[in-house]
């Protein structure tokens, strides 16, 4: 049909003129959406079943008052106070929280520890239920079509130089990226 040189660039400018884009160029969103979408939907679960174990270790903060060395004898480990403390800069609560009068260190740690293996179970739950389908199709489809469809649109063969195809996503990656929590054990 366009037959002269620059036509195809002359096709692709009237086709973003009328808001359309080629197919090679909606193909290489769709993977980066898709994911997106699925990070979203897990960090919003991951913060959803974390607020327990938040509520939990914000009393048993301000149960120490701080002082996180008092849990030292309380656990297997000593120096695993450390990782506590760590986790509460990190989970920081927005509000402090107050354990109840009658709960001794050993009594607020042990709900903190409870609830973050509740939450360590429901989140590996979560993740073993997620239908990785939805991410991963758009990625194989990325790279089995791209580069074609460019070089279609384009009439340029080189386009394939530097390709980098996508990795298909797995529960590892997601766990890597919203960790289990790291818990110490009592002594």
């Amino acid at each position: 049909m366009f037959d002269y040189e620059g036509s195809r660039s002359e096709f692709l400018k009237l086709l973003a003129e009328f808001g359309e884009e080629p197919s090679f160029v909606a193909r290489a969103r769709a993977p980066q959406v898709a994911l997106e979408t699925l990070l979203r939907a897990c960090d919003a679960k991951r913060n959803e079943l974390l607020k327990w174990p938040r509520y939990h270790l914000s009393a048993l903060a301000n149960r120490i008052r701080g002082e996180w060395s008092r849990l030292g004898s309380l656990l297997a480990v000593p120096e695993s106070v450390r990782l506590l403390e760590t986790m509460h800069t990190i989970m920081r609560a927005s509000q402090a929280v107050r354990a109840k009068g009658l709960w001794s260190d050993r009594a607020a740690l042990r709900r903190f520890l409870d609830s973050a293996e509740r939450f360590n179970r429901n989140w590996r739950t979560y993740l073993d239920g997620l239908d990785l389908e939805s991410v991963n199709k758009p990625r194989r489809d990325y790279n089995e079509f791209y580069v074609v469809e460019k070089a279609c649109a384009l009439g340029n063969e080189k386009v394939a130089d530097g390709f980098q195809p996508l990795e298909m996503i797995e529960r590892k990656n997601l766990i890597e990226r919203f960790p289990l929590l790291t818990l110490p054990s009592l002594a």
